[in-house]
């Protein structure tokens, strides 16, 4: 039966694309601009903060590995400051890293293994120290960055974290060896709250499922379980398997990070992953929200609590 909606959806797209005047973004050709990732985050586990700093490219453009090398931006002035401090990161890359070290810090952005393998010589502007408690719980962080003439500014703040009360699993509906993560939370009342997970399978990365955040509209100030898809990533057609994507194994450690975050990443966050999960013939554009003020992307603060299990056999 899929098959069949499959051909449906081919053929209705090609009717549609004969017919209608092919829609481009004003946006798909324009200069490039400055696409910043960065993120602060606070408690015991928390990540230091980093920012990684890159030129965005046409929307026809294809690219590849040596392409993306080009797209670092390199020498800028970045500085964190808080109401009381001002730190300013220092610019590291893969390449001038031990491969131990290369290995731990493509763990950290949930790549894995050395510049050999992940094909990229990833660039960022991390805190000298390594010093992960810089974050704190209500406090706000710009972000200042400097490249030759342009300037970019953006806040964040690092909201109170809602911890899971508990997380446990079920039964895959139809595969033994498979399980479902299911989580309880009781969402605090009088706060908007917005929340953001990842998952880890044993000794994985942490990665997020494709629907990652989410807010508190509709059970606020309430006590629920809800599902909790693990995240895995899709690299290619044949690393997805819809009979066991989302899903854990027998025998699997999981942990799952659950993160709380301000509305402006929330909405960073949501509009990019509505973006990457409406591809296909009946796909509307949608221009990804940032705030990144002279620039793209996000600056982003969180603060974590981390709750794990086994899954017996």
């Amino acid at each position: 039966m899929i098959r069949y909606y499959l051909i449906i959806i081919v053929l209705l797209s090609v009717i549609m694309t004969s017919c209608e005047e092919e829609y481009i973004p004003e946006i798909a050709d324009s200069e490039p601009e400055i696409v910043v990732e960065g993120y602060i985050e606070a408690g015991s586990n928390a990540t230091p903060p980093y920012v990684l700093l890159t030129r965005s490219t046409s929307f026809f453009s294809s690219i590849d590995a040596s392409q993306v090398n080009n797209l670092f931006v390199h020498d800028a002035i970045v500085r964190i400051t808080n109401e009381t401090d001002t730190i300013v990161l220092e610019e590291l890359c893969l390449s001038s890293l031990t491969p131990i070290q290369q290995e731990l810090v493509a763990g950290l952005l949930g790549l894995g293994g050395t510049i050999d393998s992940v094909g990229i010589d990833i660039c960022a502007y991390v805190e000298p120290t390594f010093a992960p408690q810089l974050g704190e719980v209500g406090k706000r962080y710009d972000l200042e960055i400097e490249v030759g003439e342009e300037r970019l500014t953006a806040s964040t703040t690092i909201p109170s974290a809602a911890p899971l009360d508990s997380i446990r699993y079920a039964p895959h509906p139809t595969t033994d060896s498979l399980v479902e993560l299911r989580c309880f939370i009781s969402d605090p009342v009088g706060v908007d709250n917005f929340y953001r997970y990842f998952t880890q399978r044993n000794s994985e990365p942490f990665y997020p499922p494709p629907s990652s955040v989410f807010p508190d509209e509709i059970f606020s100030g309430e006590s629920f379980e809800l599902p909790l898809a693990r995240g895995q990533v899709v690299n290619t057609p044949e690393d997805f398997d819809p009979d066991t994507f989302g899903f854990f194994w027998k025998g699997d450690t999981i942990t799952v990070k659950w993160s709380a975050l301000d509305e402006a990443h929330y909405d960073f966050w949501s509009t990019l992953e509505y973006n990457s999960g409406s591809e296909g013939p009946f796909a509307s554009f949608t221009r990804v929200k940032s705030n990144i003020n002279g620039g793209l992307g996000i600056w982003g603060g969180y603060s974590a609590s981390y709750h794990s299990l086994i899954v017996l056999e």
